[in-house]
């Protein structure tokens, strides 16, 4: 690579340049469902014995999905929508990890009755941000909440807090339209498809929220790359500068996957835009 002067490596070469940067590959949450879900919000047949199944998903890459709507459930999604199982998930995402593309398979535990909430840790890698999780309406035919493709990192700074909405989702792999319907496969699968404002949901879609809170510490900008976090200073100079020249992920601001002017560039104006 061609020898680059800048003013970030000649100021950060008067600091320790032997500074590790590390880019806070990892990242602390705490995952949080609670469930409105009741007689009270969603009187139409409301069902004996209401409940959620595992809450499962993974951390993986923007290159792959566990589900979204419109498209068709997978065999994991749809034994997790029909029975609350997690295996044929679990062993969809280890296919994924296999190939690189999933960190982690996530299993949070489940709510034995609703309304209640369930709570869950989980450690993001900077490496597989997005996250996805998924929880079956139990009893039903193949309903389900959850979030998908969920970036946990948004710009390459961890996101401090996400609450979500959580509406109602049919499978598209059974044909039930109450609580206790029958099994009723249907082939070919139809797109998974948003149930609010459809009986026995009308009136009150949401069931529901996900709320996601970081509590590692995190840097408040792309440029605050070393401790301590929240403030820019000659740390976070170092950190950069040690991270270019070792062609470390670190410093790959722009997010091409090629160290250059460019990334230089990007942490000169996040560093001068200071902290939000």
């Amino acid at each position: 690579m061609p020898r680059i002067t800048s003013p970030v490596l000649t100021l950060a070469s008067c600091v320790v340049c032997s500074t590790p940067a590390f880019a806070q590959q990892f990242a602390e949450y705490a995952v949080t469902l609670d469930a409105e879900w009741s007689l009270a919000t969603h009187p139409t047949e409301f069902p004996p014995d209401p409940h959620f199944s595992p809450i499962i998903g993974a951390t993986h890459t923007p290159s792959i999905s566990l589900w979204q709507p419109g498209g068709l459930a997978t065999n994991g999604i749809e034994r997790m929508a029909e029975t609350g199982s997690p295996t044929s998930l679990r062993n969809e995402v280890n296919g994924h990890i296999a190939f690189g593309d999933a960190d982690q398979f996530i299993n949070l535990g489940g709510i034995a009755i609703s309304p209640g909430a369930r709570d869950g840790t989980i450690t993001a890698d900077a490496g597989f941000p997005i996250l996805s999780l998924v929880t079956m309406i139990a009893p039903s035919p193949d309903w389900f909440v959850g979030i998908h493709g969920v970036d946990l990192r948004p710009g390459g700074v961890w996101a401090r807090e996400l609450v979500f909405d959580l509406d109602p989702y049919d499978s598209g792999t059974d044909a039930g339209l109450s609580y206790q319907s029958p099994n009723a496969d249907i082939t070919p699968h139809l797109p998974i498809a948003n149930l609010a404002g459809t009986a026995p949901f009308a009136g009150h879609g949401r069931i529901g929220t996900l709320r996601i809170t970081l509590l590692s510490e995190a840097g408040c900008s792309q440029s605050d790359l070393a401790e301590p976090y929240g403030v820019l200073d000659l740390q976070d100079l170092a950190a950069f500068a040690s991270a270019f020249v070792n062609q470390d992920a670190a410093a790959d601001l722009t997010g091409d996957s090629i160290l250059d002017l460019d990334d230089i560039q990007a942490f000169i104006a996040s560093f001068s835009a200071g902290c939000p």
